[in-house]
């Protein structure tokens, strides 16, 4: 179901990515977490996809803004903007996976969690609905966003669905 026009756009870690239909975002999550926000009537989308909550020294976040999300979230919404984009887009949150469940550090354990935290209060205080999310858990996975509907292609543990859900 993609269309031949389409450009997949990859998004790496601590990477932030804009995109219009017909174009594909494509990003790959394990503890980290992909933030999609999408404008339906303007078909235009991004990704971030964030690392870490917050920048454990503070010094980093401004050589790497896509890194932390304290910083990449409001950058995601800044790009957005300049697109035109004010309001009237949703989100959709996925990752934030404990991948290291057999190490026995607090850090490494809590990076998922503390993603997904970070990216949920984030969106709540910013009244953004998060309108599908596939979070948490041991398993990394891979999402494909189409910017012609919104459609998500979710692919974790050899299991690929869409999710439909728009608005």
């Amino acid at each position: 179901m993609m269309n031949k026009d389409a450009k997949i756009i990859n998004v790496g870690i601590a990477d932030i990515k804009i995109g219009k239909s017909p174009s594909i975002l494509r990003t790959t999550l394990g503890s980290c977490i992909g933030v999609v926000l999408y404008h339906p009537e303007q078909k235009i989308g991004a990704i971030s996809h964030i690392m870490l909550a917050k920048d454990p020294i503070g010094k980093d976040k401004l050589k790497n803004p896509g890194k932390y999300g304290e910083t990449a979230l409001p950058n995601l919404i800044e790009m957005l903007e300049k697109e035109g984009c004010k309001s009237g887009y949703s989100a959709r949150i996925f990752g934030g996976a404990s991948m290291f469940k057999n190490i026995t550090s607090n850090f490494l354990q809590n990076i998922g969690e503390n993603n997904i935290s970070i990216v949920r209060e984030f969106l709540s205080e910013r009244r953004i609905p998060i309108i599908v999310e596939d979070v948490g858990g041991h398993e990394g996975r891979t999402i494909s966003v189409f910017l012609d509907d919104g459609r998500i292609l979710l692919k974790k543990a050899g299991i690929e669905k869409y999710l439909y859900r728009v608005k």
